[in-house]
């Protein structure tokens, strides 16, 4: 014969977990249709941002300082990765020879473990402003230079 301790204690979880069960049923579909409407909300966002018309900025085209002191350069690790890749669109290597420095250099720059110094900044500052084609003539410069110190 059963246990009627157990068969009581079954029963009554069984009832409890009904009642929970009802009792989160409103809760869940409130949920959902919160869920959607958020879903909702973020699709009109980025059709708004979409639609937004795009400001223009203007850059400065100088490579120091306001007041003409290169060690006043701000330069991030994520605007120097910004200038390699979106801008020049050149390896670290070859951004490591425009400036004059190794490219594990560089790679700390990007990192955010070391800061360039004051002259690498303004040869990085300088490179901001030059275009694909300025680009494209110092490195071939550049390899011309190596090919010559190696004969």
């Amino acid at each position: 014969m059963p246990d009627i301790k157990q068969v009581l204690n079954d029963e009554i979880r069984r009832l409890a977990r009904k009642e929970v069960k009802n009792a989160l049923l409103p809760l869940q579909k409130q949920i959902a249709d919160q869920k959607r409407a958020i879903s909702e909300l973020k699709k009109q966002l980025a059709d708004a941002v979409k639609k937004m018309p795009v400001a223009e900025v203007k850059v400065a085209k100088t490579a120091v300082a306001p007041d003409g002191d290169p060690k006043k350069l701000r330069l991030t690790a994520e605007g120097i990765i910004r200038l390699r890749t979106k801008k020049l669109g050149i390896s670290q290597s070859k951004l490591a020879e425009l400036v004059g420095v190794s490219g594990h250099t560089v790679s700390l720059w990007e990192i955010g473990k070391v800061a360039p110094r004051a002259s690498a900044k303004a040869a990085l500052c300088a490179l901001r402003t030059i275009g694909k084609k300025e680009l494209k003539r110092r490195l071939a410069e550049l390899q011309s230079a190596a090919a010559d110190e190696t004969k």
